[in-house]
């Protein structure tokens, strides 16, 4: 499944996107799939011709600074700017004459789940919101189950001189994306660069502080009624801890659903847990972003019509 290759405009930066585009007669429900961190849009062709096959449009997203996306320096992994550029790539969409512009919903995995809730949050563009794979709800908490807290002591004291680089004029470090411990995961970093040249396994230190601030869990009750989806691993999972999922999940009005799947970090991933998850997804956007209705206006009322009610 070959996508076109588009870009929109993201609050003056030029960002990219893969388009999927089902064949259809008219303009159908259209998606925007992010990714976690600075992971490239071709990483979300493992999952978009799911939804593609199911007669959805697709518009996978690099987010800026990342991929084929302008901006610099380059691998800024910025939460908050991440939510600018599912906004924008929403009004990318609506203009696009395939597409339904009142039937958008969002996808997103690991912290791109998050991100995608605080767009939706923010943006009623958006109808419907699925996380797979749900890891960082608040950045601080998760840190700290993450590193523990004197590793999260470390990690402030090396922001601390990375401030200081900054302001004497210097570019903040450059540090690891991805450090992952466990044989079945350690490689993975190493293997996604070599099938996705356009990925680069590093970031800015400074977006370590972007992430300590951010907190989609504590704005996840304004989500509704926007409909939420979460499918979480409950196998064994350091770094999407079910704990954080159930956390947030909590918060959330309705309609929602949070569904434990029993595979590991991988299993959502590449894993037989895949076609499962993606079976949920596509059944819970089936369901809330093509066949419900969507709330209308009501009319005005006049002398006229309030008559012929009471006729």
């Amino acid at each position: 499944m070959t996508p076109q290759q588009v870009t929109f405009n993201s609050l003056g930066t030029a960002c990219a996107g893969d388009l999927y585009l089902p064949e259809a007669d008219a303009p159908v429900p259209g998606l925007v799939l992010g990714h976690s961190g600075v992971m490239v849009k071709e990483a979300l062709g493992v999952f978009a011709p799911y939804f593609v096959r199911a007669g959805f449009a697709v518009l996978a997203i690099d987010y800026r600074t990342v991929g084929a996306s302008e901006g610099e320096p380059r691998g800024q992994d910025v939460p908050q700017r991440q939510v600018e550029d599912f906004r924008s790539a929403i009004s990318y969409l609506q203009s696009r004459p395939e597409v339904d512009p009142a039937r958008i919903g969002l996808w997103g995995v690991s912290i791109g789940g998050s991100v995608a809730v605080q767009a939706a949050v923010l943006d009623r563009r958006a109808k419907c919101v699925v996380v797979q794979s749900p890891s960082v709800w608040n950045g601080w908490r998760y840190l700290e189950r993450l590193l523990g807290r004197a590793g999260v002591h470390a990690l402030r004291d090396r922001l601390d001189e990375d401030w200081q680089r900054r302001y004497e004029g210097g570019a903040s470090a450059r540090v690891p994306h991805l450090t992952l411990d466990g044989e079945t995961v350690q490689d993975t970093p190493d293997l996604a660069a070599e099938m996705f040249p356009s990925y680069r396994n590093e970031k800015t230190l400074d977006s370590t502080e972007h992430l300590l601030t951010f907190a989609p869990e504590d704005l996840i009750h304004r989500l509704s009624p926007t409909p939420l989806l979460m499918v979480a691993n409950g196998g064994w999972d350091p770094y999407h801890m079910v704990e954080e999922a159930q956390s947030a999940f909590a918060k959330a009005g309705q309609p929602k659903r949070l569904q434990v799947l029993p595979y590991d970090v991988l299993g959502l991933y590449t894993g037989p847990g895949l076609d499962e998850a993606m079976a949920l997804a596509v059944d819970w956007f089936d369901r809330y972003l093509r066949k419900t209705r969507l709330a209308t206006i009501t009319p005005t009322p006049t002398r006229e019509s309030f008559a012929a009610m009471t006729q």
